[in-house]
């Protein structure tokens, strides 16, 4: 039996994979789970835009690789994004006042609510929305990368904090507690725990019905990329790329 091949998830920081690493190398045990992070949001890195985002991802698969992996090496390259409220109305976003709560470790950071994006400049974060809207439309459209590897990208909203944890403006000190508690709840499962995420990933709450394609067609609507949804559970049930058993 020839060695396992590669499912690299991409992600934006250590936290993702310290929610995510494990449980789902319980899930996926036909294949090797591997992650490369991409130290924030690639998605409205200045360097990044809609035409050359594939390239950008080629380049972060590459720097996984290094010397020792060849595309052939992979199964499937799954993109884990945050939705950050890109896609709603201008007219939501609205400046931070006095009484508007800040994180102390990033007095920059835009605060969200369920209709709104507190910010500090409505105009840069315009220009970062729309960037970062053109930049996910195209990244639905990928089919593959390198040439020949699958991909596929599945969204959390507003965040993945807010999806795993509730809190979808988690203060920077409390992100490593919460990743690792989210973590040991599925570590010292007495029961099944790869049963014990998948039930928690299609909680009806958040848990967006649909095809692939759908559930980023609800995403993008109205101010629904500032709620709590994701569409992570069709990885599991209705792949984009579907995995031999």
């Amino acid at each position: 039996m020839g060695s396992k091949k590669i499912i690299l998830f991409i992600v934006e920081g250590i936290t993702d994979q310290t929610c995510l690493g494990y449980v789902l190398s319980k899930i996926i045990n036909s294949n090797r789970i591997e992650f490369k992070l991409t130290n924030g949001d690639i998605t409205t890195k200045s360097e990044v835009n809609s035409s050359n985002i594939p390239t950008k991802l080629v380049d972060v698969v590459r720097e996984f690789s290094g010397k020792i992996f060849k595309a052939r090496d992979f199964c499937e390259i799954v993109h884990l994004i945050d939705m950050d409220g890109a896609f709603i109305p201008d007219n939501q976003l609205v400046e931070k006042t006095p009484e508007t709560p800040v994180d102390p470790s990033d007095l920059k950071k835009l605060y969200y609510s369920d209709n709104q994006i507190f910010v500090n400049n409505i105009v840069d974060t315009q220009q970062r929305n729309c960037k970062k809207k053109a930049v996910i439309n195209r990244l639905i459209t990928l089919k593959s990368i390198w040439k020949t590897i699958p991909y596929s990208v599945y969204f959390f909203s507003c965040n993945l904090d807010h999806v795993l944890h509730g809190e979808r403006n988690l203060l920077g000190k409390d992100k490593f507690p919460k990743a690792d508690a989210f973590n040991a709840q599925f570590e010292i499962c007495n029961g099944d725990s790869s049963k014990q995420f998948l039930d928690f990933l299609n909680t009806p709450e958040f848990a967006v019905t649909g095809s692939y394609d759908e559930t980023w067609t609800f995403i993008k609507a109205d101010t629904n990329s500032l709620n709590r949804y994701t569409n992570f559970h069709l990885y599991f049930s209705n792949p984009k790329n579907p995995r031999d058993s």
